[in-house]
């Protein structure tokens, strides 16, 4: 599970740019909230997800447009069909200029090939539909006619997987960020831009930084006030499938900076990717298990931390000789068994049967990465987790009390390597005198 807090966000843009990216930041990593599966999901896939009009957020599912607001617990509300989107055959996310009362999306043309096209503003419905003009590599005397790839050298890599990718608006209208798979690229998808340029066309498109896209797939960018860029990226070194990433830029700087991944609040060992936000909240696309389907919307759901149990002081806890277990069970961020140690528990079970009557304590565990908050509800999962396969096993639960102690009493402290870390990630059993 993903912790997450509210952003308190304007969708004007009217507050500066670094400050809107300093605020989601830095509230999202707090630990308070955590990212749980949305009630509203199905079995069938949910995504993508695009901010629409007034503060709603607009996905597809089975090719059928819903856009949602969030509720008071931030789970989405009562979804509402969006014809006037789902009529579009949109592909991946769009972007919706609401200043200008335009709407830029990717659909498929006749030869299957993905392009970006445009729409204008006509009430509640969207009119004009027609394809985007985009320069390419040929000299500016060139008529421009059809797409990009009709003029410019931006063949493609992959067939049937073709062109422009997942729309992100920027610089006030004026810039389009997008993914593409593109021969000129570093491989996969890469990250990209075009333009508008003063007679009505967009330039031809543009590597957002060398030092931002990989040989790996770079896909689904945010930007934020033209300050953060948000993307996911399979690179090596996350938490595992694509992990979500950003990286800034101050407004008098050019260059983006490095990418940052956003760490274990955010990602899982499966695919995350696909941010949308509104004033109130964030949202996010999985794959991780725990969901209803195969990609499933994620929303931060607030806990509260006064709901563990006082814990009391190690120091008064006498350990009577000849029991002394600790368990090895849990991957990084995961609060379920590895299926290896299912022998061990039963071992477990069978050294706690020699003591009946007696009351036992479960402590959970974690490494030293990510917040206290976290890590403390982290590791009380772990315990509970522990707890209730002894009960299906058949020992009394009124003799089991858990506790997750989250960071604290390290195996190994200051650890570095994953094996160090490995060894913090526990549970230990400790039997209980009954004086």
């Amino acid at each position: 599970m993903k912790r997450v807090i509210i952003a308190t966000m304007a969708v004007s843009m009217c507050c500066s740019a670094f400050s809107l990216d300093n605020c989601l930041t830095r509230r999202f990593g707090s630990g308070w909230y955590e990212f749980e599966s949305s009630s509203k999901n199905t079995k069938a896939a949910e995504l993508p997800m695009s901010s629409y009009k007034k503060g709603s957020i607009v996905f597809l599912r089975n090719d059928t447009a819903y856009s949602f607001y969030p509720q008071k617990n931030l789970d989405l509300d009562s979804l509402i069909v969006c014809p006037e989107i789902t009529g579009l055959n949109i592909e991946g996310t769009f972007a919706y200029d609401e200043a200008n009362g335009k709407l830029y999306f990717v659909k498929k043309t006749g030869d299957e090939a993905t392009q970006i096209y445009e729409a204008t503003a006509d009430g509640d419905k969207w009119k004009d539909v027609k394809l985007l003009r985009i320069k390419g590599a040929m000299t500016e005397n060139n008529k421009i006619e059809g797409s990009t790839l009709a003029i410019a050298r931006y063949n493609f890599s992959h067939p049937g997987v073709k062109g422009f990718h997942n729309l992100s608006l920027g610089e006030g209208g004026k810039r389009l960020y997008f993914s593409g798979d593109f021969k000129a690229g570093k491989g996969d998808r890469d990250l990209w831009y075009i333009d508008l340029d003063k007679d009505g066309s967009w330039s031809r498109p543009t590597s957002v930084a060398d030092t931002l896209n990989t040989a790996y797939r770079e896909d689904f960018p945010l930007v934020l006030g033209d300050s953060a860029l948000y993307f996911a990226s399979s690179r090596p070194g996350g938490q595992g499938g694509m992990d979500m990433y950003v990286s800034r830029k101050h407004q008098q700087e050019t260059e983006w900076g490095p990418a940052s991944n956003l760490g274990e609040v955010f990602n899982s060992s499966a695919n995350d990717y696909n941010i949308a936000y509104n004033k109130l909240a964030m949202y996010f696309i999985s794959e991780r298990d725990g969901g209803k389907g195969a990609a499933d919307i994620y929303y931060p759901n607030k806990f509260d931390c006064q709901s563990i149990p006082e814990l009391p002081t190690l120091s008064t806890i006498e350990e009577p000789k000849g029991f002394n277990w600790v368990l090895m069970f849990f991957d990084f961020n995961q609060t379920v068994m590895k299926p290896e140690y299912e022998r061990q528990m039963d071992e477990l079970y069978s050294a706690m049967c020699e003591f009946p009557g007696a009351s036992f304590e479960i402590s959970g565990y974690t490494d030293s990465r990510g917040s206290a908050e976290y890590n403390l509800k982290l590791s009380q999962k772990r315990a509970d987790y522990i707890r209730q396969l002894l009960i299906q096993r058949g020992i009394n639960p009124r003799n089991l009390r858990s506790y997750g102690r989250g960071m604290a009493n390290p195996v190994i402290p200051n650890a570095q390597t994953e094996d160090e870390h490995e060894q913090n990630r526990r549970v230990e059993i400790k039997l209980l005198n009954n004086d």
